[in-house]
């Protein structure tokens, strides 16, 4: 069986074979590859005059042209994607953080001048640092800050893959528009 010009097939070797060429985004001259070019055009680059382009699916995921449902319309050609993305406060979900503080009650000890394992407490009313009472109230969480919400890295979003080679039919049969 011969395959048509401009097939695009998925290799599960290192090489392309007679015939085929990797699709790696090559910039080839119209004079050697007519036929292709006339089933290409300028839709994976080249000028269109003396050069055309061959896909490049080098780390990139194939996908129909047309519109998705309720979504993007795609043409032959357009890339898009990305790799990773970098998470921030403002594409984050909204989320709580609960704070819960733990007063040591066995300690009565504690003052100003060894603060440490108590909690802070009001003047006048409550000694500082002083841990021998139970808190009747909840600190309110606009007056809680808890640490960086991320470092600003990446973060990969390329679904589990499996390493192809994609070849593109340079020679074959011209197809027929049915």
């Amino acid at each position: 069986m011969e395959t048509y010009l401009g097939t695009i097939c998925a290799f599960g070797f290192n090489f392309a074979p007679y015939g085929w060429a990797f699709c790696q985004g090559q910039i080839l001259p119209i004079s050697q590859y007519a036929a292709l070019f006339s089933l290409l055009g300028t839709s994976y680059g080249g000028n269109g005059t003396s050069t055309f382009g061959l896909p490049n699916l080098q780390s990139n995921v194939a996908i129909h042209m047309g519109q998705l449902t309720g979504g993007s319309n795609y043409s032959i050609g357009e890339t898009g994607g990305a790799s990773s993305v970098t998470l921030n406060s403002s594409n984050l979900p909204p989320h709580i953080h609960t704070v819960v503080f733990t007063l040591n009650s066995n300690n009565t000890t504690k003052s100003t001048s060894n603060p440490s394992g108590a909690f802070p407490g009001l003047e006048g009313t409550v000694k500082p640092y002083n841990a021998a009472f139970t808190p009747s109230v909840t600190m309110k969480p606009p007056t809680i800050t808890l640490g960086n919400s991320g470092g600003g890295s990446p973060v990969s979003i390329i679904d589990p893959s499996l390493v192809m080679n994609y070849c593109i039919a340079m020679q074959g049969i011209f197809p027929t528009r049915g």
